[in-house]
C-alpha cells in the first residue's frame, strides 16, 4: 500500500517519542511504500541517517513546521513542544493534499505525537485514516500529590486541566471520532476512545513500543551475570519525573532496610526530580544502597538490566513503558503499579502488579513483595524467563506489522 505517515517526532538517534516515530517508519516500510511527514527539527538527524545508509529507499521524508531551542524548564519546554506540534499540524494538511493528488495514498496514519490530546488533521483527506497507537488517558492520582515536589505537583495539576480542555476541543473530538481506526496503548485510553466515539468498533489495543530481532538479541545477549544469591539488585530507568513513583519506591526500600534485607537500587536516568529524590533518599538513610540521577546508556545500560533481579517501577502515569519492556526482555522481574501501560504489559506469570490504593498501603505492599522475592529466590528464575519470553513474542516487530497490516486491509 501507499501510506502517508504523520510522525512529527522521528529521530534515529534519540529515544522516547522520537524512537516511536523512527521505529514505526522502519517497520512499516517492510510492507508498504511510505511518505513520512515529520517535523523540521528532525531534518539534520534524518539526513545524517540517510548518509549512513539507514533509510530504506521506499521511505521519503517531507519536513513541516517551525522549531526553536527548547527551554531548560521542563514545564515550559512541554508547552513549547505543544506549540511546535500546533505549527506542524497547521502545515501538514496542505502538504498532504498536494502529495495525495500526486501519489493517491491508500491510507493516512498518525503515529506521533503519541497522545490522544493533540489532533491530527489528516482525517480531512477523505481517505482511510488510522490514529495511533496513542495513550495519555492515564492519570496521576491526586491523593498521591504529597509525594511530589512543588514543580511536579504543578505539572500534574496543569496536565489534568489540559485533559479537560482537550476533551472539549472540536479538533480533538473530530480526529478521534472520524478516524477509521483508533489504536490505544492502554486500557485507560481505550475506554476514553470508546466513550468519545460512542462505540468500541474499530478501537483496539496496540503498543507503540516493539522490538526487532536485532533489539531482542541485544537485550537478551548480554554477558552480564545475574547472581541469584547476591543481595537483591533492583533497577529502574527513564526520565526521573514525579509520576514515576520513585518516592514510593524509596519509602518501600527504607522498610526493606529496617527488616534487614540487603539490596542495591539504581535509577539509571536523570530528570527534574533528581534533586528532590536524592534529598528524600538521604532522609531515609539510603545513601549506601541507592544511586539516583546518574544516566546509563548503550552496553552499560543493557548490562545493568541483565545483572539486576527486579525492575522496581511503581509509575502512576505510563503510556507503555519502554524501559520496563527493555528490562523485562533482559530478564528482570517487574514490580509495577497496576495502572497504565504496565498493567497491560506485565503478565501474571512474569511479574507483580501492586494495586493503586494510598501511600501507606502501597508502600507496605511494595515492601512486602520485595521481601517475598528476596526470601524465595526461585521466583526470580521462573519469572525472569517468562518476562523475557513475553516481550520477545507479544511485542515483536513482526506482531506490530501484522496488527497494523490487518487494520490497513480492513479500512481501505
Amino acid at each position: 500500500m501507499k501510506v502517508l505517515l504523520s510522525a512529527k517526532a522521528c529521530d534515529p538517534y534519540i529515544g522516547s517519542e522520537s524512537h516511536v516515530g523512527w521505529s514505526s517508519a522502519l517497520a512499516l516500510a517492510k510492507d508498504h511504500d511510505l511518505w513520512v511527514v515529520t517535523g523540521s527539527r528532525n531534518q539534520a538527524p534524518l539526513e545524517r541517517a540517510a548518509s549512513e545508509g539507514l533509510i530504506p529507499k521506499n521511505i521519503r521524508f517531507i519536513y513541516a513546521g517551525s522549531f526553536g531551542r527548547f527551554s531548560s524548564n521542563r514545564m515550559r519546554a512541554r508547552f513549547q513542544d505543544w506549540g511546535e506540534y500546533a505549527s506542524f499540524a497547521r502545515a501538514i494538511l496542505p502538504i498532504a493534499r498536494r502529495l495525495h493528488r500526486e501519489v493517491k495514498f491508500d491510507v493516512a496514519h498518525h503515529v506521533t505525537i503519541a497522545t490522544w490530546r493533540i489532533a491530527s488533521p489528516l482525517w480531512k483527506l477523505g481517505i482511510p485514516f488510522a490514529f495511533g497507537p496513542v495513550g495519555g488517558a492515564e492519570q496521576f492520582p491526586f491523593r498521591f500529590l504529597g509525594i511530589l515536589s512543588g514543580a511536579a505537583k504543578a505539572f500534574e495539576i496543569c496536565r489534568k486541566g489540559s485533559n479537560v480542555i482537550s476533551r472539549l476541543s472540536p479538533a480533538v473530538r473530530s480526529c478521534i471520532c472520524r478516524a477509521s481506526h483508533f489504536w490505544a496503548v492502554n486500557e485507560e485510553t481505550f475506554a476514553l476512545a470508546k466513550q468519545m466515539r460512542g462505540s468500541e468498533d474499530h478501537v483496539s489495543n496496540l503498543c507503540h513500543t516493539f522490538f526487532s530481532d536485532d533489539k531482542i538479541k541485544a537485550f537478551t545477549g548480554s554477558t552480564a551475570v545475574r547472581d541469584p544469591r547476591a543481595p537483591l539488585r533492583l533497577f529502574a530507568g527513564g526520565n526521573l519525573e514525579g509520576r514515576k513513583g520513585t518516592a514510593l519506591a524509596l519509602m518501600a526500600l527504607a522498610r526493606l532496610k529496617r527488616q534487614g534485607v540487603k539490596f542495591h537500587y539504581r535509577f539509571g536516568g536523570g530528570g527534574p526530580e533528581a534533586g528532590a529524590l536524592r534529598k528524600l533518599s538521604a532522609e531515609l538513610g539510603l545513601q549506601e544502597e541507592v544511586i539516583l540521577g546518574e544516566p546509563l546508556s548503550g552496553e552499560a545500560y543493557r548490562d545493568e538490566m541483565a545483572a539486576s533481579h527486579v525492575f522496581f517501577f511503581p509509575s502512576f502515569r505510563e503510556g507503555s513503558g519502554v524501559t520496563l519492556m527493555e528490562a523485562m526482555l533482559a530478564g528482570c522481574v517487574p514490580v509495577v503499579a497496576n495502572c497504565g501501560g504496565p498493567r497491560c504489559i506485565v503478565g501474571e506469570d512474569c511479574g507483580f502488579k501492586i494495586p493503586v490504593t494510598n501511600t501507606e498501603q502501597m508502600v507496605s505492599d511494595l515492601a512486602a513483595t520485595l521481601v517475598m522475592i528476596d526470601r524465595k529466590r526461585e521466583i526470580i528464575m521462573e519469572k525472569s524467563a517468562a518476562s523475557s519470553r513475553r516481550i520477545a513474542t507479544v511485542y515483536s516487530e513482526s506482531e506490530y506489522r501484522k496488527a497494523v497490516g490487518s487494520v490497513y486491509a480492513s479500512i481501505s
